[in-house]
């Protein structure tokens, strides 16, 4: 075996553990450096990845150096070019991930293109490459094959004062943490995973979702989460308005939807039933007067332009008692930002609500001299709306156990979710709490003694 296939089967190799190292990254998550928490760190390990591709190109001129030819061929250079290209990638937009899948992809190919071409020129049949490219295969389909289940993992804690900085605002002596759990489409080895690991959950999944779907809904629920908790901390502080209800925002149309020919994702619903629906819970309060199979007029405005709707509601799945329309909401609100606000990308966190309550502790911590946590380390979850309740989050047991493991003084979840909270963590300090104030009032009343 010449020293450039070596290289490539090195490469590939490197390639497999470090897919399982991905999948798994979340156990080194009470890595500290200092203020430097592990999600900050998993950016620098991605693009370090991008020396697994440039193995490719560096086994391509071993091949071709260790050859009589003088000449560099066709699909050598092509082999060198497609591991610059994803190594470059790797390093400089490590988030880009159909960009990656398919210059890794036809990267890899043409290796093992070229390893069984290099055996073919020994005169015998390249059973090597063959073995090793249907091992390749079935390890891929193992470790990345979407099934119909999805799964939910711990995950990491995210050091609040990185992720966002408010104009103005300075880093008090506390620390305030929020947490993020993993949660994705199941692969068929993540079974093993589950039977080996704890607090790993896996559940049925919408498949008629595309998963492009699934991303955009969370990016703007995490962008309306940064707008909402920014402007909320601030009214606290009489520096603005906090945030100013305009509609019901939909995001996304349920399967079987009845308003599946009348609704689209970005209509913004104004009315029910002639009353004025303002924000989600008036929502809910008039479709709880109507009767299942009942129809409904509703308003609601597209592109500029307002129309009613005539929509045959039917039962919730969750209570048959109660009329539905089939689709996913979210309330379109205007927030008065009156200080700027930076916040920082992560790999790692593509989007999601429940972390809005732990940044309006966090924007009020910079800009409350002193800070708001008296000294606490303090980590918590949880949505927040227009008035500062603190709403219910997914994953929460998840969550308890990524929180327990990192360790914190404080681990404040929506009211009503303690319990599932513990299932995570019988020794965490779990306080619920319904409203951010409720927050502020517990740390005013546990300072951290020095």
């Amino acid at each position: 075996m010449n020293r450039g296939i070596r290289w490539y089967i090195a490469s590939i190799v490197a390639a497999a553990v470090a897919s399982v190292a991905g999948q798994l990254i979340w156990l080194a998550d009470p890595l500290r450096a200092g203020t430097f928490f592990w999600m900050d760190m998993i950016e620098i390990l991605a693009r370090a990845c991008a020396v697994i591709p440039l193995c490719w190109t560096i086994g391509a001129y071993r091949s071709w150096s260790n050859s009589k030819s003088r000449k560099l061929p066709l699909l050598k250079l092509l082999v060198a070019a497609g591991g610059l290209l994803t190594a470059a990638l790797m390093a400089l937009q490590p988030d880009g991930v159909s960009a990656l899948a398919i210059a890794g992809g036809v990267s890899v190919l043409l290796v093992l293109l070229d390893a069984a071409r290099e055996e073919r020129r020994k005169r015998r049949f390249p059973l090597g490459t063959a073995a090793f490219s249907i091992a390749a295969v079935l390890l891929g389909l193992l470790l990345f094959y979407p099934t119909a289940y999805a799964v939910t993992t711990p995950g990491f804690t995210l050091n609040m004062n990185r992720y966002a900085q408010v104009e103005g605002g300075k880093e008090s002596g506390g620390s305030i943490e929020g947490v993020l759990v993993i949660e994705r489409p199941a692969f068929p080895i993540d079974w093993l995973y589950a039977a080996l690991l704890p607090h790993m959950v896996m559940e049925k999944r919408d498949t008629s979702i595309p998963i492009s779907e699934i991303q955009r809904q969370v990016f703007i629920q995490r962008a309306g989460a940064n707008e909402i908790g920014t402007a909320v901390a601030l009214q606290k502080l009489g520096l603005g308005k906090g945030v100013v209800p305009l509609g019901i925002q939909v995001l996304a149309l349920l399967k079987d939807s009845p308003s599946q020919d009348v609704l689209k994702p970005g209509d913004v619903l104004l009315s029910i039933g002639g009353q004025p629906a303002r924000d989600t819970s008036e929502l809910a309060k008039l479709m709880g007067e109507a009767a299942p199979g009942s129809d409904v007029k509703v308003g609601y405005e597209r592109d500029g332009g307002k129309a009613v709707s005539v929509i045959k509601t039917k039962p919730s799945p969750d209570d048959p008692k109660r009329a539905v329309l089939g689709i996913q909401v979210q309330d379109r609100t205007v927030a008065d930002l009156t200080r700027q606000m930076d916040f920082k990308s992560y790999l790692v966190y593509q989007g999601g609500p429940s972390h809005g309550a732990m940044l309006a502790l966090t924007v009020l911590d910079q800009l409350t001299p002193g800070g708001v946590a008296f000294g606490n380390r303090v980590a918590g979850t949880g949505t927040i709306d227009a008035a500062g309740k603190v709403g219910p989050i997914g994953g929460i047991e998840q969550k308890a156990f990524t929180v327990a493991r990192a360790g914190a003084d404080v681990f404040f979840v929506p009211a009503g979710q303690e319990t599932d909270a513990r299932k995570g963590s019988k020794e965490l300090n779990i306080v619920p709490v319904r409203t951010l104030d409720e927050m502020l009032n517990w740390l005013k009343a546990h300072p951290k003694q020095a």
